[in-house]
């Protein structure tokens, strides 16, 4: 997928089928709501921002913005992806929703873009070297408001198998089946974020956890933005313990 000259039929085929991957098993919607949802109050004037990177076919985007819009959330929604043939398709798929818009541009052009009251990422990270992975954290921290979350893929022989009979059952005349085994490999561990938050500029802002099914997330929240009536949750409470030593 990562290869600019892949066939982009083939290419397009896979963006759609990841979208039944994560509805499945991406477990980002549940954590978008323990992590988002939980900070955001109905009713305001100004509505929330939220900055999806490496949105793909923006299938997060669309959902959370029907989500929100049940919830009485005002959202807008800025998806960023890198590759021209993914933006073409998903600027067709958004192309009706005036709360959804598409940037294509890198991650590291994101300096450029205004702030988000939330920033995320799913199955973004393990695209990218150890030496990245850090500069792209601290961004993150720049750029978000209230709380940002990076959702990928945990490491194991047991994610790696689920999936290999997934991919063979139900995957097929894509990428999706050999890039989503790669990407496992290429995936992480608890202790891998660890390492990888201790090179940040402020490993303190950071959380790292593991989720089912055979996920691993980074979180952050910006602590003078939680409103008053927010108390912190457990898992940054553990974090910060952790930082402290």
């Amino acid at each position: 997928m990562d290869n600019p000259a892949c066939d982009e039929g083939m290419l397009i085929r896979t963006i759609r089928q990841f979208r039944l991957i994560n509805q499945l098993f991406s477990a980002s919607r549940r954590l978008i709501k323990k992590d988002f949802v939980s900070r955001m109050q109905p009713d305001r004037t100004k509505p929330y921002t939220f900055l999806d990177i490496g949105a793909g076919g923006c299938d997060t985007a669309l959902w959370f913005a029907d989500y929100c819009k049940s919830k009485g959330f005002p959202i807008r929604i800025t998806c960023l992806d890198n590759d021209p043939r993914i933006a073409g398709y998903a600027r067709r798929i958004i192309r009706k929703r005036e709360n959804i818009e598409l940037i294509q541009a890198s991650v590291f052009d994101i300096p450029r873009l205004p702030r988000f009251d939330f920033v995320f990422s799913n199955h973004f990270l393990h695209h990218f070297s150890d030496s990245q992975i850090p500069k792209i954290l601290d961004l993150m921290k720049v750029k978000t408001g209230i709380a940002f979350l990076m959702n990928d893929l945990h490491r194991s022989r047991l994610s790696y198998l689920g999936y290999e009979l997934f991919a063979l059952l139900f995957l097929h005349r894509s990428f999706a089946r050999y890039d989503g085994k790669l990407s496992i490999r290429r995936g992480f561990t608890v202790a891998d974020l660890r390492q990888l938050i201790a090179r940040t500029q402020n490993p303190e802002s950071f959380s790292p956890g593991r989720t089912f099914p055979g996920r691993v997330y980074i979180t952050g929240l910006q602590p003078g933005d939680i409103p008053a009536n927010r108390s912190i949750p457990a898992h940054f409470r553990r974090n910060m313990k952790w930082v402290k030593g």
